[in-house]
């Protein structure tokens, strides 16, 4: 059967929330982001598809066999390249 929701949300969830954590406050500070909330959507707008494909392609248990893990390692190359051209140093 093929899965359409992940298994393991609420780990990917917490360690999404602790990487955030630990560089939030320098990310702000790099970007000139006084604002928490802003700060937050602006880490995730710009580093989430990278923590999705270190989790979901090398910490998540079922990353051999789940097929939505698999659909964001496909799209992760896409995403990269995507990134190089955004406004800000990579």
């Amino acid at each position: 059967m093929v899965e359409n929701k992940c298994t393991h949300l609420d780990e990917f969830l917490k360690c999404e929330v602790d990487i955030i954590r630990r560089h939030l406050e320098r990310h702000k500070w790099y970007n000139a982001i006084p604002d928490e909330a802003e700060g937050n959507a602006d880490f995730i707008n710009k580093y989430g598809w990278l923590m999705r494909e270190l989790y979901c392609g090398y910490a998540c248990p079922n990353r051999e066999t789940c097929d939505l893990g698999i659909k964001v390692n496909i799209t992760s190359e896409a995403a990269a390249n995507t990134a190089r051209y955004q406004d800000h140093p990579m």
